[in-house]
This record gives C-alpha cells, structure tokens and sequence, in this order.
C-alpha cells in the first residue's frame, strides 16, 4: 500500500507542480501587483490589477502611486480599493529593502533595488511559461503539418520538408536568439517565431517517421478503401494515433525553451526584466554579498520546471508502451 501510494505521488507531483506554474503564469498581475484589483476613487469604479494584463494600468488618483493612495485612505470613507493578495508589483523598488533576505513580510527577499524577489518570481512564471508554450504551439503546428505533408504525400514534398529540416537543424535556437537581439533587439513576439522556426523540426521528424510506418497498416488500407483520403484520412486515422509522439515532443521542447529563455535574460539580451534568467544574473553579480536568495529561488524554479516537464514526458511514453 505503502509503495503504491508513493508511486502514485510521485506520478501526480509533475502534473500538480506544472499545473501551479500555470496558474502563477496567467494570474500573476492579480496575485502580485502594486496596483489594486478593484478600486474607486471620486464615484469611479476602475479594475487597474486586470488593466495590467493588456497594458499599463490606469493612471492613480494621486502623483504618489496606486499603491500610496490605497495606504492614505481613510476609515469610512466613499474611495475603496481592494488589493491582490501579494501587494507588491514587479518594478516596485524599496531602497530601504536592498538585498535584504528572506523575511515574513518578503518571504524571497528583496534584490538589488529593494524589488520583492516573490513578486518578480511570479510575473517570471508568465515569461517563461508563455514564450515557450507559445513557441511550442506554433512550432508543433507547422512541424505537424510538413512532416504529415511529408509522411503521406512523399516524392517531391518529402524531399523539400527534409530539405528545410537539415537546413534549420544548421543553427543553433540559442545562438540565434543571441545574433537576432544582437541584430534587432529583444522581442517577445520576435524571440516566440524563432523559437518556432527551431523547434518545428522536431514535430516534423515524429510525425512524418510515424506516418511512413502508419501508412502501410491494415486500418489505413481499408480507410483508404473505403474512400477516405487527405484530411479525413490524417484527422481521423493517423494523428490520433501520433498524438502521444507529439505530446512528448512538446514537454521536451517548452523544457527547453524555458532554458533558452532564462539563458537569455541571464545574459542580459532578454526582452523582458520579468525572467526568471534575469533575477538568477542579479544573483550573480551580488553573489560576493551574500545574496544568495537572489540565486536560490530561480535557479530552483527552472531546474523544478524543467524537471517536471521531462517527468511528464516520460509518463507520457510510459503510458504510451505500456
């Protein structure tokens, strides 16, 4: 009983962990921010936390801040603010918190600005989560549509997709990623289509190897036999039978596109200071100080990150064979 339950732990672990990154990654100007979720000021009712999601938030009643204001309101009064469960913003500086450690009241610490290192840890989660998933996605489009292209057309087509797929394996993401912010600056959309431009050779590969396997077996002959082709043929025969290919293919690529991205903002050629990459370099540089929790917290973050979505992965194709 005993070792049944910690196999099944053990099996749930990933799941539950990657499952609150994402919940940190698409919540997180609600969970951590300066700036109120619900306020009103003068008779006017404004959502400045949700605002953030899509932009700057509303400007504040006061010079002083959102957060200034919300700290000067009186008992009783007619303006009311309600604020995210973790009242510190990203970019909210502390010069009298600089460096400090770990405390109640900043559980993370703070960094070399007196920033709340929990605060950026968590607006982190949306950087690194959303570029790679997005890459994924875009890339695990095109690569499934080449190498199921590929895989069913052969000939001509087949030549080409294995063509595109030598020449994009010819360069490196990460080497890239550096030259085209080198070049052109970081982009968050910018670093998303490259990542994709990489990765899609990887779906490409699976899925047109399977499909020349698939094509020959019984199911399909008599699919085809039947009159199904093209699409209904891909769509109701042979993807569903690839899926498990291509879900391991996608926990193996966002584990590494969470890698590439920290690298990048760990070298300072990032297009967001809300990394992961970006708290680990402060770590770094103020390593000879002590401040070791400005290391601590995002290198564990990736490594449990990544870890998680190799463990995925391998549960996926465990279940898969087994």
């Amino acid at each position: 009983m005993k070792s049944a339950a910690k196999t099944t732990w053990r099996r749930r672990l990933p799941r539950w962990f990657l499952g609150l990154m994402a919940i940190a990654a698409l919540f997180a100007p609600i969970l951590a921010n300066d700036v109120p979720l619900l306020a009103r000021s003068g008779g006017t009712w404004s959502f400045p936390a949700f605002a953030t999601w899509f932009g700057p938030p509303p400007t504040a009643p006061t010079d002083f801040g959102w957060k200034d204001w919300w700290a000067r309101l009186p008992e009783g009064g007619d303006d009311f603010a309600l604020m995210p469960p973790w009242a510190y913003g990203p970019t909210e500086t502390n010069l009298e918190k600089v460096l400090a450690g770990p405390s109640l009241a900043h559980p993370f610490g703070n960094d070399d600005t007196g920033r709340d290192v929990l605060a950026r840890l968590l607006h982190g989660a949306s950087t690194a989560l959303g570029v790679g998933v997005a890459a994924v996605v875009l890339g695990a489009f095109l690569g499934v549509a080449l190498g199921a292209l590929a895989g069913l057309r052969r000939g001509f087509a087949d030549f080409c997709v294995l063509r595109a797929i030598e020449v994009s394996m010819c360069f490196p993401t990460l080497l890239l990623l550096i030259t085209a912010a080198a070049f052109f600056g970081p982009s968050v959309p910018g670093m998303v289509v490259l990542m994709a431009a990489t990765y899609w050779t990887s779906f490409a590969r699976i899925v047109r190897g399977e499909l020349l396997s698939l094509r020959e077996r019984e199911f399909v002959l008599a699919a085809r036999g039947l009159g199904v082709q093209g699409w209904r043929l891909l769509r109701g025969h042979l993807l569903p039978q690839v899926r498990g290919q291509i879900a391991i293919t996608a926990a193996f690529c966002i584990a590494n596109a969470i890698i590439v991205e920290s690298t990048l903002s760990f070298l300072d050629v990032g297009p967001t200071s809300s990394s992961w990459g970006a708290v680990l370099e402060q770590g770094k540089s103020n390593a000879h100080l002590g401040a070791w929790h400005l290391w601590f917290f995002p290198a564990g973050l990736i490594v449990a990150t990544v870890t998680c979505c190799h463990a995925l992965a391998d549960q996926v194709r465990a279940r898969r064979l087994g």
